[in-house]
């Protein structure tokens, strides 16, 4: 445990940030990174180009190769910086970051590959550079600090069975002493220690029973606290289930306190309804029996009418009958009258020429025209009965 807790403090020491230095003219090339690579993190990686003389540079590739235990295939990542120009002394810093979040946590290699490709040629640096770690060194460092609490624990526990068994050394010598003495006095303590044997055998098969007994308690123990565990996964979705069917309730309660009043409503319109329906049957049979009685006088009356239009329509033949003769009589008395009239005149003109002188002659006196106006027939008017619609 010691060496473990040591081999932890100088990874500790270790972690920080590490420099890598490489000189090829016409360039200078120092790497920056950190020794700590985590899963699912980025890391960052720090070049800085340093010309040693005027120099162009077309392209920087920066490539991490990430190697899982058992395979030769490779995890590849890969970023470019693009073409500069440097004069000398002038350096250029290119930052890079990388990513690798595996589906299994495997400590792979890492392989860190720098390609610096210039006019004519290309400069590579090619070299491993650590493992990617599922965990930090703080990490590792609590981790050995609760391993070495666990240590301080068991050893306080050993001494705590150390010192139970002097308990029982003790014990065992007093009973080596008892047994010395009882030897010495085999005769007397016989009976005692046949007696003594059989309570040690008793208590012995009572010790295995309760070892066993103890046994079955633990594996009981371990049941109980399965069953347990399991009990507890089902009272909490027990208890998801409750409040579920506890707000699924209230609501129901609700829509039930609803259908309970649109319930009373439809019933009391139910029963207005039924009481306009037993007044409607009531005027209904009243308007029956006016109907009946307005029938029988309709069919009355309509008798009474046809007998009517029936004595109108003698009564205007006879009309039309007495209306030509009169007319006809009218035309004569009036043709006589203006005969007669026109004898008187001439008559008259006649005398007056014979008995008196000749005067201004007077115009004979206007003849007044008999005019006959035949009386206008009566118009027929029929009346209908309104209809009735059952």
């Amino acid at each position: 445990m010691k060496w473990l807790l040591v081999l932890l403090a100088a990874a500790l020491v270790a972690a920080g940030t590490l420099t890598d230095h490489f000189s090829s003219p016409p360039l200078e090339v120092m790497v920056i990174r950190t020794d700590q690579w985590l899963f699912c993190q980025d890391y960052g990686v720090t070049i800085k180009i340093k010309a040693l003389e005027p120099v162009a540079v077309n392209n920087v590739v920066v490539t991490a190769k990430f190697f899982p235990e058992g395979t030769l295939r490779p995890e590849v990542q890969t970023r470019q910086a693009g073409g500069f120009s440097l004069q000398k002394g002038e350096i250029k810093q290119i930052v890079v970051s990388f990513n690798y979040c595996p589906r299994r946590q495997i400590d792979p290699l890492i392989l860190l590959e720098i390609q610096i490709y210039l006019r004519n040629y290309t400069l590579s640096y090619n070299y491993y550079i650590g493992r990617v770690l599922p965990t930090t060194y703080e990490d590792l460092a609590r981790y050995a600090a609760s391993l070495e609490q666990k240590v301080k624990e068991l050893t306080a526990q050993v001494d705590q069975l150390k010192r139970q068994v002097a308990d029982l050394q003790t014990r065992v010598a007093n009973l080596t002493s008892l047994l010395a003495a009882a030897r010495t006095d085999n005769e007397r303590l016989s009976a005692v220690l046949t007696q003594v044997r059989a309570e040690r055998d008793a208590l012995r098969a009572q010790l295995d029973q309760v070892q066993a007994q103890l046994s079955a308690v633990s594996q009981a123990k371990a049941a109980v606290e399965a069953q347990l565990a399991e009990a507890r996964k089902q009272l909490e979705g027990l208890k998801a289930a409750y409040d579920k069917i506890s707000g699924q309730y209230v609501d129901a309660q609700k829509t039930i306190a609803d259908l309970e009043a649109r319930l009373s409503e439809l019933q009391r319109r139910y029963d207005e309804l039924q009481k306009a329906e037993q007044q409607l049957r009531e005027n209904y049979f009243s308007l029956s029996a006016k109907y009946s009685e307005l029938s029988g006088r309709y069919d009355e009356l309509n008798k009474a009418y046809q007998q009517t239009i029936q004595e109108k329509a003698l009564l205007q033949n006879r009309y039309s009958e007495l209306n030509t003769g009169f007319t006809w009589a009218v035309n004569m008395a009036t043709a006589l009258g203006v005969a007669l009239l026109f004898v008187i005149a001439l008559f008259l003109t006649r005398r007056r020429y014979t008995t008196t002188p000749p005067t201004t002659q007077t115009p004979p006196a206007s003849v007044k025209s008999a005019v006959v106006l035949q009386p206008e027939q009566p118009k027929e008017t029929i009346v209908k009965w309104p209809a009735t619609a059952e």
